[in-house]
């Protein structure tokens, strides 16, 4: 129950109703409002039903050491006659994970990152800011291991067993008499429970994941990677319910793998595959989207001049891209328009953009500042600088 109720005060399930659609910020602020108010926030109940799911970005950095800048969207009504909303992005706040060398985040899963590098593992909860250090597991390594690290990783939800589960690719490396000359790799995958805490092994699929550290994605309770087989490339994927790989067939681009690159991302709640050429001035990106076991080719972007790597989608089928001079972009395909924000990316270093909602879902971890994590302000100026637009001909849009 909540608080009393008086002639004066909101019937129960309307404050209820109000709580829900707050943002995590007010949540965590209003849990000292009463203890009730701070015990219906930790119910499953108000977690799954939490409505307000706004939508966040983490682009992830490198200076001397990697670090994560957090985005803030905003929007600014703009003069008669002109379009009525202005989208922008700024750098709100720097995170710095002192812990970690090196940072990837495989997810993201209602709201939750798991963050990782080849030695270590955390979940996190960016908005809550709850973090979740993952213990050492006790399966047993092959006895002639010279050198353990982790390969590629995945992050999701099992709705069955109302559990998160994480799992990893165990690399485990045997060197040759003198130390350094790699003999064989014999590979191992451990499943992590955060509802026992605990790992255990399953069996290690017949494929290789090459590109394990971006362009992977979880969609609905499975988890996707790029990877090779015995026939060439093919996605890879993990069911969290079943707990059992499968490959998935690449749909036909058209092109030869030496003239296109492919990833994969998530696109509006579906498995997606972004195609253009390796060559040219001009990139033209085909969407393929998986419809059931099929692929549907949905739309094709561009040509668009000065761009480089696809990095991920926005709420409306937004395509975030890096630019050739280094900055993030966006393009719009219903208006036609790409957007730079002025944001600078690390050259010759790995991007990942991460698109996550806000969440009060609970990793029964600690605080921020006791995994060594530090959040770095942003001052802006009082003046929102509008963002470059380059207008682009309807015709460079082509639907499927």
């Amino acid at each position: 129950m909540l608080m009393p109720i008086s002639n004066h005060e909101l019937p129960e399930i309307m404050v209820i109703d109000i709580l829900l659609r707050l943002p995590v910020k007010s949540l965590m602020r209003f849990r000292c409002v009463c203890k009730s108010w701070c015990s219906s926030f930790q119910t499953s109940e108000f977690i799954t039903n939490h409505r307000n799911k706004n939508l966040n970005l983490l682009l992830m950095l490198h200076d001397e050491v990697p670090y994560f800048s957090l985005l803030s969207t905003e929007a600014k009504i703009k003069e008669y006659g002109e379009p009525e909303v202005e989208f922008n992005l700024k750098v709100k706040e720097n995170i710095h994970m002192l812990d970690f060398d090196q940072l990837t985040v495989s997810g993201p899963c209602n709201g939750l990152l798991c963050v990782h590098d080849n030695y270590s593992i955390i979940l996190w909860n960016p908005s809550t800011r709850e973090v979740k250090v993952l213990p050492e597991s006790t399966i047993s390594r092959p006895p002639a291991t010279d050198d353990t690290y982790f390969g590629f990783v995945g992050f999701g939800f099992d709705r069955n067993s109302n559990d998160y589960k994480v799992l990893r690719c165990v690399n485990n490396c045997v060197l040759e008499e003198d130390g350094f000359a790699v003999l064989e790799f014999i590979y191992q995958i451990d499943l992590y429970s955060l509802r026992t805490d605990s790992w255990r092994e399953i069996a290690h699929p017949d494929v290789f994941v090459y590109n394990p550290y971006l362009f992977n994605a979880y969609i609905n309770g499975i988890y996707y990677w790029e990877a090779t087989g015995d026939d060439g490339d093919l996605i890879l994927s993990f069911d969290m319910v079943e707990e059992v790989f499968s490959t998935l067939s690449l749909p036909n681009f058209g092109m030869s793998k030496a003239e296109c690159s492919w990833c994969i991302a998530s696109f509006k709640e579906a498995l997606a595959t972004i195609v253009h050429p390796r060559i040219g001035m001009e990139k033209c990106y085909d969407i393929w989207i998986l419809n059931g076991y099929s692929w549907t080719k949905q739309l094709t972007i561009g040509p668009i001049l000065g761009v480089e790597m696809p990095l991920g989608f926005w709420k409306n089928g937004e395509l975030f891209l890096e630019s050739e001079n280094h900055k993030l972009v966006m393009f719009d395909p219903c208006t036609g328009q790409l957007r730079d924000f002025g944001i600078y990316m690390s050259q010759d270093s790995t991007q990942q953009l991460v698109v996550y909602a806000e969440s009060i879902v609970s990793i029964r971890g600690s605080l921020e500042y006791e995994a060594n994590i530090t959040r770095e302000v942003q001052v802006q100026k009082s003046t929102l600088r509008r963002p470059l637009i380059i207008r682009m001909l309807a015709s460079t849009i082509t639907w499927g």
